[in-house]
């Protein structure tokens, strides 16, 4: 059977082009390599307990914003649980070098909550929650305003860093710190990381921040059975490797077990790279093929997993980031409540720090369940390490653990394919965004990209993402008009 569309990969791009292409009646058929669909949006059971791997917060999701504004076209809304995180604090800022904490409140009082601490620092905070706003309101896709369609590069914005704007309104170096603080969400490269993308995390928080309170797989079941409904195919445990390519235009796609999917248009949501691994020397343009594979990858991350003795740690419906007061390792993490609260106590939570890939090199050439004791050790030292910083501001924390999980770039790596477990894929350089910058079109007419990997990651830059590739084939304005309503 030939498919209108034919998409590999069902992370949360591959999922959310399959439902808007299949409500709009195109025949839609996405390949999965793993059991299920969904990417980083599963989630791990462990006893009573369930973790995701890979959303754990968004913005924006307050009726009338954006991210409210995609959920329901998309036909989430009520079917996903989600709770709204402290509006006079969804964000913590903490220091080990003196204990000091930083509250980010939502909406006005974001700049109030700071202004509290830095008083002669009001007028500046004014301006920069502005600056958000309008860098956003910039983004076509974002502003749902097909005016500003192709317009991303007419603004400096996407080649302005950040951490230099942040520097250039702001003298107080702690300040700075705070407002920098959840860097860790765009993988804390400070002199790379653009002040749109920037912007898009941060403003998108500070209008209403939410948390997943349950499964993140209740999305990707959501998304997969939208696109049954329409008339759409999901097939699992089916590892796409090759495209055949007669003249410039994708024809099929070829599975490891030998079967061909025909398609007139195809959508890859996985790593760039990867696509161009199925794509064979000569079928795409060399140049294009050279960018693709020199682009620097972001950071993986290291993250411990842990169940809580019961009644011994208080909830705090906040995502937390701490500054280690030393130089050891991590220099920063990031934690996350888990599940709902009991009785005011929290039942488990989440840490997260980066990791570079290049302490695993030596398991590089292995799998999930099939990597040695050396390993083994290494996740149990990070686990301490982590456990230690966290110490800093919750005392008595390793004694709080009940059980805990680890897992690494690695882990992330054999999941979803994406090279060295990067978590957010593609790092796009502010300092050359044109050459960093992967958009939907490759050099097969009819081949498009999506994911974290175009444009932006996140629930919601994955969204505009998605919505970007779908109007290569419905038109911009077209798509915008369904999203508004």
């Amino acid at each position: 059977m030939k498919y209108d569309v034919v998409i590999i990969g069902s992370g949360l791009g591959g999922l959310l082009c399959g439902t808007i292409l299949g409500r709009e009646g195109y025949s839609v058929c996405m390949v999965e390599k793993n059991a299920k669909p969904g990417g980083c949006l599963q989630s791990m059971r462990r006893g009573k307990h369930v973790f995701n791997t890979g959303i754990h917060y968004m913005g924006s999701l307050d009726k009338g914003q954006i991210l409210h504004q995609y959920f329901k076209y998309f036909g989430l809304l009520g079917k996903v649980d989600v709770q709204r995180l402290d509006e006079n604090g969804f964000d913590v800022i903490g220091f080990g070098s003196d204990g000091a904490t930083y509250p980010l409140a939502m909406g006005t009082g974001f700049v109030d909550s700071l202004a509290k601490h830095f008083p002669d620092e009001r007028h500046v905070l004014e301006q920069h929650a502005a600056k958000m706003k309008d860098v956003c309101r910039s983004l076509p896709f974002y502003a749902l305003d097909d005016k500003l369609y192709g317009a991303v590069f007419d603004k400096p914005y996407i080649g302005t860093c950040a951490d230099q704007y942040l520097r250039s309104i702001i003298g107080n170096t702690r300040l700075q710190k705070i407002l920098s603080g959840n860097d860790p969400m765009y993988g804390t490269i400070s002199d790379k990381t653009s002040l749109l993308l920037y912007s898009l995390i941060n403003h998108s928080f500070t209008e209403s921040a939410w948390r997943m309170a349950g499964d993140s797989e209740q999305i990707s079941n959501a998304l997969a059975d939208g696109i049954r409904a329409a008339g759409g195919t999901i097939i699992c445990r089916r590892t796409a490797e090759r495209f055949v390519v007669e003249k410039g235009t994708a024809k099929a796609i070829v599975l490891h077990t030998g079967e061909e999917i025909e398609g007139t248009q195809f959508i890859s949501n996985v790593h760039p790279q990867v696509t161009l691994r199925m794509i064979a020397e000569g079928d795409i343009r060399k140049l294009y093929r050279m960018r693709i594979e020199s682009l620097q990858n972001s950071s993986g991350i290291f993250v411990l997993h842990v169940a809580l003795k019961e009644r011994t740690f208080p909830f705090c419906n906040h995502i937390y980031y701490h500054y280690n007061r030393d130089n050891t390792w991590p220099s920063k993490f990031m934690m996350t409540p888990v599940g709902n609260e009991r009785d005011g106590y929290a039942q488990a939570v989440s840490l997260l720090a980066n990791m570079d890939f290049a302490e695993l090199k030596p398991w590089e050439h292995t799998t999930v369940g099939h990597r040695d004791a050396g390993y083994q050790e290494l996740k149990s030292r990070k686990a301490s390490q982590l456990i230690e910083a966290a110490e800093q501001h919750f005392p008595g924390f390793g004694q709080m653990i009940a059980r805990q999980y680890t897992s690494t770039p690695l882990s992330y790596r054999d999941y979803t394919g994406t090279p060295e477990g990067s978590a957010y894929g593609v790092l796009k350089d502010c300092n050359h965004p044109l050459s960093t910058m992967v958009f939907p079109r490759t050099g097969i007419s009819n081949l498009l990209l999506t994911g974290q990997n175009v444009y932006f990651h996140g629930v919601l830059g994955v969204s505009i993402g998605a919505a970007a590739t779908c109007s290569e084939l419905l038109g911009a304005k077209y798509l915008m008009d369904k999203i508004k309503g």
